[in-house]
């Protein structure tokens, strides 16, 4: 009888061991799968900045002169000395993005509690909500996921307690913001906002 009830022992021993490698892996699989939704998320908004980057370069590439390849060896087209790129019919000239308009978006009265982590130095005198509005008038067609704004506000040398911070005050400004009418959300999406409405892509109430 002893030895029956040493390994019934064992045996909810080892089955309790393999119950917590359960809940272990399930937790690490959400995180995961978190993991994941949001950087699709991000990916989708890099993928329609560097579309529109590609196009660019893509279209001003066609007007230089081209490298012609013979026999293994390279040789260069000679052209005139006067010769100049001619813009094509569908080539738009590249243009500068003006800065936008910020007199409106007013500056902090008081300073920063002690302590507080700060902003890079051209956001320091706003706050975060009025610092997401500068961001968003600079690029008004983009959309703009919440680790990427945590980034262009604060840096890329945050610690992980600090990214954790910022990311929880910057979410909440981000649904203040929307609730207030200064941006939307994006639909399908998690902590995802842009600056204009549109039909179909974003929430025409302004909501979490």
């Amino acid at each position: 009888m002893a030895d029956l009830s040493e390994m019934l022992r064992l045996l909810q021993k080892e089955r309790d061991r393999y119950v917590l490698e359960i809940g272990d892996l399930e937790q690490r699989l959400s995180f995961v799968r978190n993991q994941i939704t949001s950087l699709e998320t991000l990916i989708s908004g890099y993928c329609l900045e560097d579309q529109s980057i590609y196009s660019q370069t893509h279209l001003s590439s066609l007007s230089a002169p081209s490298a012609l390849l013979l026999k293994g060896e390279e040789k260069t087209e000679e052209l005139p000395s006067n010769w100049e790129p001619q813009a094509t019919q569908s080539e738009k000239p590249a243009t500068t993005p003006e800065e936008p308009d910020i007199s409106d978006i007013p500056k902090l009265a008081n300073r920063r509690k002690p302590g507080t982590i700060s902003l890079l130095k051209e956001f320091q005198e706003y706050s975060i909500q009025n610092a997401i509005l500068i961001l968003m008038r600079r690029r008004p067609d983009l959309h703009f996921q919440l680790e990427a704004i945590v980034r262009d506000l604060y840096g890329d040398k945050l610690t992980a307690t600090q990214i954790k911070a910022t990311k929880t005050s910057t979410a909440k400004a981000l649904t203040t913001g929307a609730q207030q009418g200064l941006w939307y959300r994006v639909l399908n999406t998690t902590n995802v906002y842009t600056l204009h409405h549109e039909k179909g892509v974003t929430a025409r109430f302004k909501s979490t």
